[in-house]
């Protein structure tokens, strides 16, 4: 069981964190708003697809929203005790990044996990990233955000 988090005001509208002993979620709140008015047969937005998380391969994700909201998302879960415990133990792994590809934010977390509905849905609604994947993708992100 995690703790959800009150999101700091530069996450949103599009992230909410809770977190765990050994990892955190990171949901696209925009996307979960628009699906579950989808639940109650309206239509997807244009505006909540864009506010999913998207699979790109079995490690990278698209990013929703801006590199300051995720920023500030990634901040919210390195400051939190849960993941302090967790750094006096264990340590970063290699193979986590951020990067902009044609003007998109694409995040590689190879030790984290996309839920969402299956079936070819290519949006999804939350990302667990494992801690070893914080600090890594939270460094690219402040260079990203620097340039």
């Amino acid at each position: 069981m995690g703790a959800v988090l009150e999101p700091r005001p530069a996450m949103e509208p599009w992230f909410n964190v809770e977190v765990r002993r050994e990892s955190a979620y990171v949901t696209a709140t925009t996307y979960i708003l628009a699906h579950y008015d989808q639940q109650d047969g309206k239509p997807m937005t244009d505006e909540g697809r864009a506010g999913a998380w998207q699979a790109i391969d079995e490690h990278t994700v698209g990013a929703p929203g801006t590199i300051e909201a995720l920023v500030s998302a990634l901040g919210q879960i390195m400051d939190h005790g849960a993941y302090k415990e967790w750094s006096t133990t264990d340590s970063d792994a290699p193979g986590a990044s951020a990067k902009l590809v044609e003007g998109h934010l694409r995040v590689t977390v190879p030790h984290s996990h996309q839920y969402g509905e299956k079936g070819g849905v290519k949006e999804f609604a939350t990302v667990e990233f494992g801690y070893e994947d914080v600090a890594p993708v939270l460094a690219d992100l402040h260079r990203l955000s620097a340039s």
